[in-house]
């Protein structure tokens, strides 16, 4: 090797080095820079599909049913609106499991599921029920509800009754059972004969509150039984289930 060879390597590699620099200067990418670029784009899809799966969680896309019973809790009862059975005129109907509106079918917001050995109770100051007549009845419908108040001795208080936002009854409601009706005007009844109540009552109470026993779970409202009624007194002839 000659001494100009040595050198010459050594200009190469000057070169070579002082190119490099020149593209990274100058913005030309290389194998490392490119490997970062990928890493940096990766990151921002997996953060962009978290945010993503955060706002889906925040504000889930799903019916009031499915919403009530498994995001707010507000029922024990979970059961599609479509199921909801439809009601003769005049015929009472206890809210009790095995009968035709046990296991939540007429119930909303607010109510536990029934039970055999006692009335449905509600653990909310505002709870809902569902009701169906026949579509097309055309005619205003008086509801019948067995309504008593949590616990027994309970001093009657008023209890709203509301539907579609506009106030339709306001009743006194102990710890004694009673019969209390409403009359549903004909444009609260939807085509397809559905209807939706909302009782608006006192804050209900814990048992363990007021020393009946350690159970520490509110009851407010309590329904035995609901029946439909034509105003006319008479049950029209195509008003069977």
């Amino acid at each position: 090797m000659t001494p100009h060879s040595g050198s010459s390597d050594v200009s190469a590699d000057l070169s070579a080095t002082s190119g490099g620099r020149a593209d990274a200067r100058y913005g030309v990418p290389t194998r490392l820079s490119r490997r970062r670029l990928w890493l940096l784009l990766a990151t921002a899809a997996v953060l962009a599909f978290e945010l993503c799966m955060l706002w889906l969680a925040r504000t889930p896309q799903v019916d009031d049913h499915y919403r009530r019973y498994f995001i707010e809790h507000a029922t024990t009862c979970y059961r599609p609106m479509g199921e909801v059975p439809v009601l003769a005129l005049g015929e009472r109907y206890p809210v009790r499991k095995g009968e035709p509106l046990g296991n939540c079918s007429v119930l909303w917001e607010g109510f536990y599921s029934p039970k055999e050995d006692r009335p449905v109770s509600a653990r909310q100051a505002q709870v809902g029920l569902r009701l169906k007549v026949t579509p097309g009845l055309r005619q205003p419908v008086v509801v019948a509800l067995a309504l008593s108040r949590y616990p027994d001795d309970a001093e009657p208080r008023p209890v709203e009754v509301w539907g579609e936002g506009e106030l339709l009854a306001r009743w006194p409601v102990g710890g004694r059972q009673a019969s209390h009706e409403v009359e549903v005007p004909e444009r609260l009844i939807q085509p397809d004969g559905s209807l939706h109540l909302t009782l608006k009552g006192p804050p209900p109470i814990a048992p363990r509150d007021v020393g009946i026993d350690g159970n520490k779970f509110p009851v407010g409202l309590r329904l035995d039984s609901v029946m439909l009624r034509s105003t006319l007194g008479l049950t029209p002839p195509d008003s069977a289930p």
